[in-house]
């Protein structure tokens, strides 16, 4: 049944009535019944509103990443994977730049292998002559002179005794061995590596100085004895060492002598 020539509009439930607007009086022209609903794209029926991304919209989905932001798992720019070094650091316990690693027992000293007894004893006997022969000559040529002077003899002992304990204490802190050792191949290093100071190298020579007592009556027998046992425990303390350190080496902090 119509009403004015109108058909009846459809019931709106959400209106009173069942009618959008209301329900129409008869003889009235009805209400665009058609503005009443929201249309498409409306923010009542689940359109994303400006600014607000919709559930599922596309770029911004669960799981699915925003732009700009980490994926859950990804390392951001320059934070280090989890697992995986660092940048500037070194894999597997390497040292960066090449730096070496830890030492071992026989780095401090540099290459080759510690000096046995047998040519350091040799290189003993080369220096001994270098520096005996030219002394005796002129130890001869002086009491020669002075017609066997005692205090002449005394003289010489003691500067044959300084020139000993300088030639071996110099050479070995500024070129780290004496000529003898040079033409046996060997040389003397410092417990840090290098040349042994000043001081290491007087310590380890310490009883070539007692050439200097022997001119003196009594005391110069003693001096002799001391001389001829350092001698001898140098040559035990050498042999039973690994390392080959004789306990004057010991003494002079822990000096070493290598092949070179």
């Amino acid at each position: 049944m119509t009403t004015g020539g109108y058909p009846p509009p459809p019931q709106d439930p959400r209106a009173p009535g069942g009618y959008p607007g209301g329900s129409p009086s008869y003889g009235e022209t009805p209400p665009d019944y058609t503005r009443q609903f929201p249309q498409y794209g409306s923010p009542e029926y689940g359109a994303p509103q400006h600014g607000t991304p919709q559930y599922g919209a596309q770029g911004n989905q669960y799981g699915a990443p925003q732009y700009g932001s980490p994926q859950y798992g990804s390392p951001q720019h320059g934070a280090p994977q989890y697992g995986g070094p660092q940048y500037g650091s070194s894999q597997y316990g390497a040292p960066i730049g090449g730096a070496p690693g830890y030492p071992g027992p026989e780095s401090n000293f540099g290459g080759g292998a510690p000096g046995e007894l047998l040519p350091r004893l040799g290189a003993r006997i080369i220096d001994t002559l270098i520096v005996g022969i030219p002394m005796v000559i002129l130890t001869f040529v002086m009491l020669l002179a002075s017609g066997g002077s005692g205090f002449v003899s005394f003289f010489m002992t003691v500067v044959t005794g300084v020139v000993a304990f300088g030639y071996w204490t110099y050479l070995e802190s500024t070129q780290g061995a004496t000529f003898g050792k040079k033409l046996l191949g060997l040389s003397v290093v410092a417990p840090g590596g290098g040349h042994p100071t000043l001081e290491q190298a007087a310590k380890r020579n310490a009883f070539i100085a007692l050439q200097i007592l022997t001119g003196i009556p009594v005391l110069g027998f003693l001096a002799s004895l001391l001389s001829l046992a350092a001698w001898i425990g140098i040559a035990v303390t050498i042999e039973q060492d690994g390392g080959k350190q004789g306990f004057h080496d010991k003494f002079a902090g822990g000096t070493q002598v290598r092949k070179s």
